[in-house]
């Protein structure tokens, strides 16, 4: 209700300021104001009720709702429409900028790097030698062989991590083998982001742009708390945002030059092929953003970059389907990829078990533990109910027929359940629930079911860490800051930029914000809702992106 009011206020001396301008009519502005409206009303009705019925059902929930949609979408359009205006004026100041080859006084490479290093290193330091997550103990415990090895987390990734925990093992201690890694994946994310600043300032960004950016990378806990824990994703949204970079940077090179340079497609082959095989969602970021990519690249240099493309996605095959059966790595089961469609089943046989028939109850039954889905249903995590999945895959024809039968008789229920499981993404509110284990500041022990012989420990005692986990928490309730902490606003931010793009016609650089909208379709189907750690690459690759939208130039030069 405060914010509510808040826009209410602000919504006065905004209007003011859109008609003194006489700014135009933003159609866009003013679909994406509804949009988040929208969002803003069904996360609140999920966060309170567990269902977007509450705003039909509940009469104060229909009140809020509907004040909410008008005024989060007036004060949002006029915000919108202001920032549409300035983008146009920083567009034209920083194509001039390009053109001249002018570029802002900041600090260079290294120093960006080492900068965001010395930011981190409270956590590095407290933390030391690392949170050891739960991910990173079960990949070491398929590692060492005491549990089977499986694809599930990318083996290459399982093993270069498990190389690496094996030196300091071999030097004489678990707790150097994490610090080792925890060490290694701060340096390369440092790398990646003050390289993606670099790449802006390339790009002409003005200082106090670039200023905000290292200020993003450097104080919000994200960076640091992600570079201390033992687990892929801080090198996945690392490799995310070098692949991004990489693209943005062919891409100018290819309309100031006409061609592309070898080195750079050198290095988007082996950037790719990271990526794919350091996270499976990476093979889906190549494949579906490579149409995108080779539509905005100039005629003459399109095979180049096709093959570009294409080489991580031939390596990723050739893994996947020839040298893990080689090596007996088990596959990732089948329900990784339908755990939103589990989630459905499960709320459906808890909302209305009446109402499934016995040929259903049996197909559902032969797939997943159909009488323990009521009570092992969360809906903003499928992993418990996913994990009650049998194996059987040649029953999935008749699961899948039943899914469909019972999803058409209630509509609302299949929906209650994806919404359920996604809104925190589109939710942009500092009281959406912020754990503090999503920022991996614990060593989780043996998982239940596994023994091992780890022995790492925290070498600071509780009160430094707890020190540092109250500022985390703390940061979470600042005003606008604590949004930083919560994945709706990049949404919204990568939406925003997006809308832009279509504002303008620049068609050509949408590509540059396709893989993130690819990794927000994935997270809307993730087992976790709202999941910091899911969102990291976006996050990662959000500035880049958001500045290259407003200076791209579609200017093409003609080939000599």
């Amino acid at each position: 209700m405060f914010k509510i009011v808040l826009c209410a206020l602000a919504l006065i001396p905004l209007a003011l300021v859109v008609r003194n301008k006489r700014l135009r009519f933003e159609p866009i502005a003013l679909v994406l104001a509804v949009l988040f409206a929208l969002f803003q009303v069904v996360g609140h009705s999920y966060e309170h009720y567990g269902t977007f019925r509450a705003i039909f059902d509940v009469p104060a929930e229909a009140a809020l709702a509907l004040a909410a949609m008008v005024f989060y979408t007036s004060c949002l359009y006029c915000a919108l429409a202001l920032a549409f205006s300035w983008a146009d004026a920083a567009a034209g100041r920083a194509a001039e900028r390009v053109k001249a080859g002018s570029l802002a006084r900041f600090l260079p490479f290294w120093a960006t790097a080492l900068m965001l290093l010395l930011a981190w290193l409270p956590y590095l330091i407290v933390f030391a030698p690392g949170s050891f997550t739960y991910d990173g103990i079960f990949q070491m415990d398929m590692w060492h062989g005491f549990a089977p090895a499986t694809d599930h987390h990318p083996w290459v990734m399982t093993a270069l991590m498990g190389c690496v925990f094996d030196i300091g093992r071999m030097l004489g201690s678990d707790n150097l083998g994490v610090a080792l890694w925890v060490g290694a994946q701060s340096i390369v994310q440092a790398i990646a982001l003050a390289a993606s600043v670099s790449c802006m300032r390339r790009m002409g960004a003005s200082t106090p742009v670039l200023a905000v950016a290292l200020a993003f990378f450097a104080i919000a806990p994200a960076w640091g708390t992600y570079a201390q824990a033992f687990l892929k994703d801080t090198l996945f949204a690392s490799l995310f945002c070098l692949y991004v970079l990489l693209l943005a940077e062919h891409w100018m090179h290819a309309r100031r030059s006409g061609d592309v340079r070898p080195r750079l497609l050198v290095m988007l082959v082996l950037v790719g092929i990271a990526l794919c095989l350091s996270r499976h969602n990476g093979a889906y970021v190549v494949v579906l953003t490579m149409p995108f990519v080779i539509a905005s690249m100039p005629r003459h240099v399109r095979m180049k970059v096709t093959g570009a493309c294409l080489a991580p996605l031939v390596v990723f095959v050739l893994v996947s389907r020839v040298v893990y059966p080689a090596m007996d790595i088990i596959p990732s089961g089948k329900q990784e990829t339908l755990g939103a469609l589990f989630q459905q089943t499960a709320r459906f046989i808890k909302e209305a078990p009446d109402d499934v028939s016995d040929a259903e109850r049996e197909a559902i039954a032969a797939v997943l533990d159909y009488n323990a889905l009521p009570d092992l249903y969360y809906g903003s995590r499928s992993d418990a109910v996913k994990a009650t999945y049998t194996g059987n895959d040649e029953a999935l024809g008749d699961y899948l027929a039943a899914w469909a039968s019972m999803g058409i008789r209630h509509p609302s229920i299949y929906v209650d359940a994806f919404l359920n499981g996604c809104y925190g993404y589109f939710y942009a509110d500092e009281s959406w629930t912020h754990n503090t284990w999503d920022y991996r500041l614990y060593n989780y022990g043996s998982i239940p079911g596994i023994e091992d012989d780890f022995d790492v420990s925290y070498v600071f005692d509780e009160n430094a860490r707890g020190a540092v986990i109250a500022f985390c928490n703390g940061w979470q309730n600042v005003p606008l800051l604590g949004l930083t902490g919560h994945c709706g606003i990049y949404t919204w931010l990568l939406l925003i930029a997006a809308g832009y793009v279509i504002r303008t016609m620049r068609w050509r650089t949408l590509f540059v914000l396709v893989p993130s909208l690819v990794l927000l379709l994935i997270c809307c189907v993730s087992p976790v809702n709202g999941y910091l750690r899911y969102m990291l690459p976006i996050m990662a690759a959000l500035p880049l992106q958001m500045w290259f939208c407003v200076a791209a130039s579609e200017r093409v030069p003609k080939r000599r």
